[in-house]
């Protein structure tokens, strides 16, 4: 993973998971300060007849794109990073704040480091966490895999790794 260089960063794509709506919108740095410029929403769809919340997720991006006339959205349906021209973010986040919390698996390179740290996280922002994944944790690769298969988490978080 390399450094962030924040005087690098001119447009953050954000988005929110919500309960019934999910939110997107554009943070562009204009004359040296950072402005939302855009914003979109669209539909949650965590539960069926979708259950995947990233249907709802590019559904309020392309709704950003649209009234920003930037593309945000590849044509296999993913979100354009690093900016170029009026293509892509140089930086795109998501929050959830659905009530109940989105199911989650959390995955980290040690269980008892970055693992615990990417759990805690998870569970502080209010998310049911399903599973822990970790490289030491005792689960062949092709075990982790079909875990993951059989809960079907509304997202995974990741965590881990080094800068440099």
């Amino acid at each position: 993973m390399s450094n962030i260089n924040l005087e690098n960063i001119n447009v953050i794509l954000a988005t929110d998971c919500g309960s019934t709506t999910t939110k997107a919108i554009l943070i562009q740095n204009i004359n040296g300060q950072y402005r939302q410029t855009h914003r979109g929403e669209a539909p949650s769809t965590v539960e069926e007849p979708f259950a995947d919340v990233t249907v709802g997720v590019i559904n309020s991006v392309t709704e950003v794109a649209e009234l920003s006339g930037r593309r945000l959205v590849s044509d296999d349906r993913k979100i354009i990073t690093p900016a170029n021209g009026r293509d892509g973010c140089d930086i795109y986040i998501s929050t959830s704040s659905a009530g109940g919390g989105l199911q989650m698996m959390v995955a980290g390179v040690i269980r008892e480091m970055t693992a615990a740290s990417a759990k805690r996280a998870a569970l502080g922002a209010g998310a049911i966490v399903m599973d822990v994944i970790a490289s030491n944790d005792k689960r062949q690769p092709h075990e982790q895999i079909q875990r993951i298969r059989e809960l079907r988490p509304d997202m995974i978080l990741l965590s881990g790794g080094t800068d440099g």
